[in-house]
């Protein structure tokens, strides 16, 4: 009896010896990259709809990790459009209200942890939280112009997005075909997405392991007395993405602090964090019956921009890079009437300029632009152009 308890044991030590040395084996890189592509299912709906995804993974352990991913999904119901009742083409009212389309985005941090993880073996379990957006357009009314002709008829629709943040839960099981490469399966439960749904995306996925750092790269290891920080200051004009004649440029400010890491003899990457104030204004025009009404929208933002600037000539740089924004507080008025500023974030691009006055002070003239605005209800994005001055706490290096 005791020697098959030795015995059993010696088995289970062996296998826990074996995993741990298939865990070195095949976790020597960090980061994983996954692309996949499925079927989204919605609890209210009785087909699928499609899903696409992207994951960035970077393991902290070998079997724990953090991972950020962007999810796309989109289900439609058209088949109430081919229902063509007489000679005008028009659709059967009586089925318009089956029609809908629907567009999801979900923005992904989560937690994972790989508790089967051997040579050609993985399990993971994801848990975390989602920013969900959808959008939906259905019919909402019909209109009769002569309520005795049935056959003619205009239809209203209903457009509404929806945002909300999603606890989400998800398993994957993936077969490794080298240290690098591996192909498997995964599936994804929104448990409280918009309209207080489950909303759940499944399919197949494959995957790649890297690492980053300087030797990958081709770049020498940062030296920390080569980073630089300060101070930037600028003057900013904007105003709405989409200008009519009634929009005009404001002039407001921007100020924060900047830090600067060398990459290369002539790249470095900057990342900064600013209070900026931003704005758009509209001015009363009359153009035939149409009349703008006049109003101005002042936000101020929380913005950090992560930008990769190049030296392409003696004291003159080139960047561009991405920035994100949140809104910190706000006011606006339209006719003379304060309007509610919706609480919103903002993801754009930003590309711009600089001149070396000295070792320490420098020039600069940027545009920005939004172009994804994450928000409870729809509004207008801004774009702008800067003009900054930019003081370091020490000397260049170079």
């Amino acid at each position: 009896m005791r020697k098959a308890l030795i015995n059993r044991l010696a088995v289970v030590l062996g296998i826990v010896l074996t995993s741990g040395a298939a865990v070195a084996q095949v976790s020597p890189y960090r980061f994983e990259l996954e692309a996949g592509g499925g079927l989204l299912r919605l609890p209210d709906v009785s087909y699928n709809g499609w899903s696409a995804k992207q994951q960035l993974t970077a393991y902290i352990k070998p079997r724990l990790g953090v991972s950020v991913g962007i999810n796309w999904a989109g289900t439609t119901n058209t088949a109430p459009l081919s229902y063509l009742p007489n000679q005008y083409g028009l659709p059967n009212p009586a089925r318009l209200n089956e029609f809908y389309v629907r567009t999801d985005r979900m923005l992904d941090l989560s937690a994972v942890i790989l508790p089967i993880l051997t040579h050609h073996h993985q399990v993971s379990v994801r848990v975390g939280l989602s920013a969900y957006r959808s959008k939906t357009t259905q019919v909402d009314s019909l209109i009769y112009p002569n309520p005795r002709d049935r056959s003619s008829y205009e239809t209203v629709l209903d457009q509404r997005t929806t945002d909300w943040v999603s606890p989400l839960l998800g398993v994957g099981y993936d077969y490794r075909l080298s240290n690098r490469w591996s192909v498997g399966a995964y599936a994804t439960a929104y448990l409280n997405a918009p309209d207080k749904q489950t909303v759940s995306t499944f399919g197949l996925r494959s995957a790649y392991r890297f690492n980053i750092s300087a030797d990958s790269l081709g770049l020498s290891a940062i030296d920390k007395s080569t980073i630089r920080t300060g101070i930037r200051l600028a003057g900013n004009v904007s105003a709405s993405n989409e200008r009519t004649v009634a929009d005009v440029y404001s002039i407001r400010g921007i100020g924060g602090v900047w830090a600067e890491v060398p990459l290369s003899l002539t790249w470095q990457f900057r990342t900064e964090l600013n209070y900026a104030q931003r704005s758009g204004q509209t001015n009363e025009v009359r153009t035939g019956r149409v009349r703008f009404l006049p109003g101005v929208d002042n936000r101020n933002y929380l913005e950090i921009p992560l930008l990769f600037r190049n030296e392409v000539a003696y004291k003159w740089h080139l960047y561009v890079g991405p920035y994100f924004a949140t809104l910190l507080n706000g006011r606006a008025e339209s006719d003379g009437k304060p309007v509610a500023v919706v609480p919103h974030s903002v993801v754009g691009v930003m590309l711009g300029a600089d001149y070396q006055l000295s070792d320490r002070f420098s020039v600069d003239a940027r545009y920005q632009r939004d172009l994804v605005q994450l928000s409870s209800r729809p509004y207008g994005g801004l774009h702008g152009f800067q003009l900054g001055l930019n003081w370091a706490f020490q000397r260049s290096n170079q």
